[in-house]
């Protein structure tokens, strides 16, 4: 294996957690109904095709608000009430934030490849602002007009990174964005918390290495990569 001169990190579950329970519960309460219940009224509708145009920049953020609203019943609220609530998801992963300071203050190249959207990636630059600075580029898929795992979104990754794609690592939670990473000719690791639910990876796919959370002792392993 060449030397990793670049690490590649996921920011949803892997960076930070994020869990919609807690913003449905807050925009289903005023309608008489559950979390899930709204969340599957939403689903129903088309909200996952909108979200998808959304990260990949094709709507902008006040149509997605409105349209939002709209097919989960909410028409009633205003959509930055909607945009608050929909964006206050994340809640910080400790031992990533400080493997993430260690390879930062061995001067290992970080960046952050991340599906996301103007609403959340305000929230999370705003609430992890000082352990993104540690990095070096945000590939942003809103930004770049391609999500995981689309080529074009790893194509972007190694652009920003400046080295070739032997040379990067690529940490994700999903296995179809580790198996995209691999496609696109990084080096993908299978970022795995034993604190949530993982579905097998797919048989039909390469071997994926996971990196788990239980055992920090291991995540020197990652600043060995650049020197071998």
């Amino acid at each position: 294996m060449p030397p990793i001169r670049a690490i590649i990190f996921d920011f949803g579950n892997v960076i930070a957690f994020f869990d919609y329970a807690h913003a449905c519960q807050r925009l289903a309460t005023p309608l008489g109904l559950t979390g899930p219940q709204l969340l599957e009224r939403a689903l129903a509708a088309g909200l996952s095709d909108l979200v998808r145009d959304f990260e990949v920049g094709r709507i902008a953020e006040a149509d997605f608000c409105r349209r939002a609203c709209q097919l989960a019943g909410l028409d009633h609220l205003h959509p930055q009430e909607f945009a608050a609530a929909w964006s206050d998801i994340f809640t910080p992963n400790p031992p990533i934030a400080s493997l993430i300071q260690r390879l930062a203050q061995a001067q290992i190249p970080l960046l952050l490849g991340s599906n996301t959207n103007p609403l959340h990636a305000r929230q999370f630059r705003r609430q992890f602002a000082n352990l993104l600075d540690q990095f070096d580029h945000l590939v942003l898929s809103y930004e770049v007009g391609h999500a995981k795992p689309d080529p074009a979104f790893y194509h972007a990754c190694i652009h920003y990174a400046g080295v070739p794609p032997a040379s990067c690592l690529f940490i994700d939670d999903l296995p179809e964005n580790v198996a995209g990473a691999q496609a696109a000719g990084l080096h993908a690791w299978l970022y795995r918390d034993p604190l949530l639910p993982h579905p097998p990876p797919p048989t039909t796919r390469p071997p994926l290495s996971p990196l788990k959370l239980a055992k920090t002792s291991r995540f020197h392993h990652l600043a060995d990569l650049t020197s071998r």
